[in-house]
């Protein structure tokens, strides 16, 4: 049985998106600019919980120096 829900979920991954870009002392537009990106792109994943596709998250993955399970928390 699944215990976390969907929202949980994308609720957790913002946390570490921003956790983990706080930790390497880069913003929100640094992070976004790396990615070809703009500084609300990532906004929104860090903070209304928005659904990045899989290429989405092998690039923060790559950015942030963690691999995409450590992302997911899996």
């Amino acid at each position: 049985m699944i215990k976390e829900t969907s929202e949980q979920f994308k609720r957790k991954l913002g946390n570490k998106i921003a956790k983990r870009r706080v930790e390497l002392g880069i913003t929100q537009e640094q992070l976004a600019n790396s990615i070809g990106k703009d500084k609300q792109f990532i906004n929104r994943y860090e903070n209304d919980g928005a659904n990045p596709t899989a290429f989405v998250l092998k690039q923060l993955a790559q950015v942030l120096e963690i691999s995409v399970d450590e992302l997911l928390d899996v």
